[in-house]
């Protein structure tokens, strides 16, 4: 796995015009941050790449060469080392450092277990109770991230680091919130790093209610109680902007929004459809599979299994929530595969 650390930067004017290289052009997508072969060494640039450059480069994209070819650039080019201002030395971070280690780990790591399949390890922590390697392989992942993008990639990463380490319920919903976006097509790095920060802290609103009303099954509440507890994303939120803890809009609104359902059902503004974040449904998805399996919901735990059978046959369960939009729907009830469940039962 390349990172931005075995690439420099060149202008569109080092390329002299010219249409063949000895060396290979990568291009740096800003959406994906992520660096992409363009053009193989001693290939010739035809009218249609050097069109689709452009267009890469108008819109924040970067050409870049791999640090190993420097001199074979700089000979070819004539160019001196000091003409490339990103070629200049500069003595890395000791969190760069520790992010280039990691990402070396996760390339043993990868070598190691081989390739992760996200549902078939997910049936297996349903079947087992135990989800320690999806938690272990959420985590190898999100330490990984960069340290210079944003503050709440960073916050993902310290808290990854430091508490994504037991299989715990909290820790359940992260990784599973996590990979599971991944499932809904979110891979921009940003955006997974409001889900990290956004399940770590989408609970903190609980600490100002009664331990008892945390404690009691949310279908066993009075009214009274109810209408308390449906405030705890409201005081999480509070908390959140009180402490001065710079994350992003997107993460607060997973805090905020995690209970809200398309339907307008939801808490604690009863928003409806599109106006919802698609990250806060995706961790309220996730999170609402946990609480009702768990028995937060309705005071008895339940089978994941059955939970997602329920869900996709659309069968009415008490406290069991579906609107959670086609999108993030279509893809929670192929988390297990229950085609094989019912295969079985009509055996």
């Amino acid at each position: 796995m390349k990172t931005e650390y075995d690439f420099f930067i060149i202008d569109r004017d080092h390329l002299k015009g010219k249409r063949t290289f000895p060396f290979q052009l990568y291009v740096f997508n800003p959406i994906h941050k992520k660096y992409s072969m363009f053009l193989n060494g001693n290939r010739p640039m035809t009218r249609e790449l050097e069109t689709f450059m452009d267009f890469m480069l108008e819109r924040g994209g970067k050409i870049a060469i791999l640090k190993k070819q420097r001199r074979t650039f700089l000979t070819a080019q004539e160019f001196h080392e000091s003409e490339i201002p990103s070629l200049a030395t500069r003595e890395l971070h000791e969190l760069e450092k520790e992010r280039i280690m990691n990402l070396k780990l996760k390339e043993m790591y990868d070598e190691k277990n081989g390739a992760f399949s996200f549902q078939s390890e997910f049936e297996k922590a349903c079947e087992t109770d135990n989800f320690e390697k999806i938690i272990e392989f959420a985590r190898v992942e999100i330490i990984t991230f960069s340290v210079t993008q944003s503050q709440t990639v960073s916050l993902a990463l310290e808290m990854a680091k430091k508490y994504l380490d037991k299989d715990t319920f909290v820790n359940r919903i992260v990784a599973t919130s996590y990979l599971f976006a991944k499932t809904c097509n979110i891979n921009d790095q940003a955006a997974l790093a409001d889900i990290v920060c956004g399940a770590f802290l989408l609970h903190l609103g609980y600490t100002q209610l009664p331990l008892s009303m945390v404690r009691t099954p949310t279908m066993s509440l009075f009214d009274k109680d109810k209408k308390l507890f449906e405030k705890h994303t409201i005081l999480g939120n509070h908390l959140i902007k009180k402490s001065g803890i710079e994350i992003s809009e997107r993460a607060k609104k997973i805090i905020l929004d995690h209970h809200e359902r398309v339907l307008g059902n939801g808490y604690p503004s009863m928003k409806y459809s599109e106006s919802i974040e698609q990250l806060s449904l995706i961790v309220g998805s996730i999170t609402h599979l946990f609480e009702y399996s768990s028995g937060k919901i309705n005071g008895t735990k339940t089978p994941m299994k059955s939970i997602i059978i329920s869900m996709k046959n659309k069968t009415f369960t008490p406290g069991l929530e579906l609107d959670f939009g086609e999108k993030v729907f279509s893809s929670l009830v192929t988390l297990i595969n229950t085609d094989k469940i019912e295969e079985k039962k009509a055996a």
